[in-house]
């Protein structure tokens, strides 16, 4: 109710939204004050805004609704024969594109074990972590070790992205300096953020003429074919991004830049638990593709 209100606006509205009467939502707005015994809807021309206290509620109202929808997810895999649930998210530099062919494997060792996947953590899996919505998350960077329990999968080269008509396409490297003159598309507006300010920018004390943040890796990589500047991400990552797209990759510094992905759980997961099991999985697996490839 607080929800589809905060969302609506009017009672009207969202008295539709609910399938109730206009005079039965007013009858539980005024029931909930005196309950809680204070106001959580300021009225003004028929418009409701939620008070603090109101917002306050709405913060644990939607904690509540969300763990509820967990709950019938995990009670309708359970009529399936799946026990338990592992939910992955991973950073804004993540892929899903190796997930079915290690899915494949690990569902015939595990059909107890079930996946899903939290699409919008990416921006902070480490808080989604704590707050216990997602169990396991993807990273590739170092995590302190004090907060978190962390299994090293592989090590990655971060590639600058360019326009095929770029007029440095063709060279073998670019320099840290070559991006000070570059629109440099990414994630985050503030280029302090990230791992590569930290590996690049900070290290070299230069930073891109202007930021463009696009939030998502493939409108990213779409801009950059555009001619909308460059961008740097991690091999892995755009491995399969790049097979029909009109992008340049290249290296960044003649030495490269390297990350080490992990999974990340809390620190005081279980050793037989779900989340663990499925950690030290594709931990063994990614070990054993390293030496291969990762286009599979």
């Amino acid at each position: 109710m607080i929800k589809q209100i905060a969302e609506c606006g009017s009672v009207t509205e969202a008295a539709n939204g609910l399938g109730v009467t206009q005079s039965a939502l007013s009858h539980r707005i005024r029931e909930t004050e005196r309950l809680l015994g204070t106001v959580i809807f300021y009225r003004k021309n028929k418009l409701l805004t939620l008070t603090n206290a109101g917002k306050r509620l709405l913060h644990s109202a939607e904690i509540i609704l969300g763990e509820v929808t967990r709950v019938e997810y995990d009670i309708s895999k359970l009529s399936q024969g799946i026990e338990s649930i592992v939910r992955l998210g991973t950073d804004v530099y993540g892929s899903y594109h190796w997930l079915p062919q290690f899915l494949g494997e690990f569902n015939r060792s595990h059909p107890e074990i079930g996946t899903e996947i939290i699409a919008d953590v990416s921006l902070d899996p480490l808080a989604a972590l704590r707050r216990g919505d997602i169990d396991l998350a993807i990273m590739p960077s170092m995590i302190p070790a004090e907060l978190f329990q962390t299994s090293r999968l592989f090590r990655d080269e971060l590639l600058a992205i360019l326009p095929h008509a770029h007029a440095k396409a063709g060279q073998a490297w670019l320099e840290p300096e070559a991006f000070a003159s570059e629109n440099y598309i990414t994630h985050h507006t503030n280029p302090e953020k990230g791992l590569v300010y930290e590996q690049l920018f900070s290290c070299y004390n230069v930073l891109p003429r202007q930021v463009m943040r696009m939030g998502i890796m493939e409108v990213i990589i779409e801009f950059v074919q555009h001619g909308f500047g460059v961008s740097i991400l991690p091999s892995f990552t755009i491995c399969k991004h790049l097979e029909s797209k009109r992008i340049s990759t290249m290296r960044v510094t003649e030495q490269g830049l390297f990350v080490d992905w992990h999974t990340v759980m809390r620190r005081h997961e279980p050793d037989d638990s779900p989340t663990t099991i499925f950690s030290r999985a594709l931990s063994e697996w990614t070990h054993w593709k390293e030496s291969v490839s990762y286009n599979a």
